[in-house]
């Protein structure tokens, strides 16, 4: 999702802060910005939106958190899932094993609007 910043140009925390009030706690996984950092290296146009997701990060205080259990970004995103967080996903194959198990996520809709899901 933090990819669709610069791709389809919405801003997903606004939206996200407007779903479920200003005062909420976003957090990344270390894993997922391992994985922004691995997409960096895949030439001009991804790195710019790399660069402007770790922008929207900063900018809106999104914490990193270390999610020891697991190795890649899906594993730990589904990890927080299993705890009670919400997690934002535009993967279709990750929603199903999140939704599968009950997890609650949202994601963007015809490029422009976030929904639950």
């Amino acid at each position: 999702m933090l990819l669709a910043i610069q791709q389809f140009g919405i801003d997903v925390f606004a939206e996200v802060k407007k779903m479920f009030g200003a005062k909420i706690a976003l957090v990344a996984p270390e894993q997922v910005l391992w994985e922004l950092a691995a997409l960096e290296k895949k030439g001009l146009k991804m790195r710019k939106a790399v660069a402007v997701a770790k922008i929207a990060l900063e900018k809106n205080n999104v914490k990193k958190i270390s999610f020891a259990a697991a190795g890649a970004a899906d594993e730990a995103l589904m990890g927080l899932a299993r705890q009670g967080w919400v997690v934002a996903t535009n993967d279709s194959a990750l929603r199903k094993k999140i939704k599968g198990f009950g997890g609650a996520i949202i994601y963007i809709r015809q490029r422009k609007f976030i929904v639950g899901g």
